[in-house]
């Protein structure tokens, strides 16, 4: 008699126990029954026996569509996204920048005078990590002196500089980027200088010389950016280096090279589209 009661009350606890289990079902469609111990604010523990000293198991939230609790509960799982640690929080990948970028100089500063200039980039690799670039500059530079001997001076300069260099991104791509890289600068200067000769008696004349330079150097450039979108960027460079050759034709015969190590360097605020 006794054994009927046993095995009944059994079964009894067995069907009460079945019956108050919880049910996590998943987005695909499949089915955990066991027993929500805790839910968190990313993964949810669960035990499948219902001894307390049982394996505990976890799965991730984003896994989960609802969870079905013993007692008919429903609880929803949300898709909005929950709010990550700012020393967790993903960086943002190169492949949302383009790969090309051209730059205008609005202000550029090279030792030979103020002017301006233009650039195209091209980044190259799965990284980003370097970049050919091509800058050119216009230096356009005039003054005059007064001299009550001779009479007045006016000399005029014309540079032209284009400066193919590399650019090496050591963190890649960034909303903040830093570079640096060599660049050959190559100039090409025309002067043009005018004074007034006077004649004893009254009376003179302007006596013009045109001159033009080639000049070679290699300057190592240091590069700040900030991505203000993924297509527009903001910009300034600054760097130093040593001009190796200076030659120069005059239209008076004249010639000049003077092979001596001189110090060069530019400064410039950039505009810069990227695609």
């Amino acid at each position: 008699m006794k054994r009927p009661v046993l095995t009944l009350l059994f079964l009894v606890v067995f069907t009460i126990s079945l019956q108050a289990q919880d049910k996590l079902i998943k987005k695909n469609g499949a089915i955990i029954e066991g027993k929500v111990t805790e839910v968190g604010v990313r993964e949810v523990r669960y035990q499948i026996n219902p001894e307390p000293n049982s394996a505990k198991f976890v799965i991730r939230k984003a896994e989960l569509s609802h969870i079905v609790f013993g007692n008919g509960e429903t609880f929803v799982i949300s898709d909005r996204p929950v709010a990550i640690e700012s020393s967790v929080r993903p960086r943002v990948t190169n492949n949302e920048y383009g790969r090309n970028i051209l730059t205008i100089s609005p202000f550029k500063a090279l030792d030979s005078g103020p002017g301006f200039g233009f650039s195209y980039e091209r980044l190259v690799g799965n990284g980003q990590h370097i970049g050919i670039i091509l800058p050119v500059s216009f230096i356009f530079h005039d003054y005059n002196i007064y001299d009550p001997l001779i009479g007045s001076n006016a000399k005029y300069l014309t540079n032209f500089y284009i400066s193919p260099g590399v650019k090496i991104y050591p963190f890649g791509q960034r909303k903040v980027t830093y570079a640096v890289g060599p660049n050959i600068v190559t100039g090409f200067v025309k002067d043009t200088y005018s004074n007034y000769v006077s004649y004893p008696g009254g009376g003179g004349y302007y006596n013009s010389i045109e001159s033009s330079r080639f000049r070679l150097g290699l300057v190592v450039n240091n590069y700040l950016n900030f991505q203000i979108t993924s297509h527009i960027n903001l910009g300034i460079n600054g760097g130093l280096g040593m001009r190796y050759l200076d030659r120069q034709n005059s239209s008076s015969g004249f010639f000049y090279s003077n092979n001596d190590l001189s110090i060069i360097g530019e400064f410039a605020f950039n505009f810069g589209f990227r695609f």
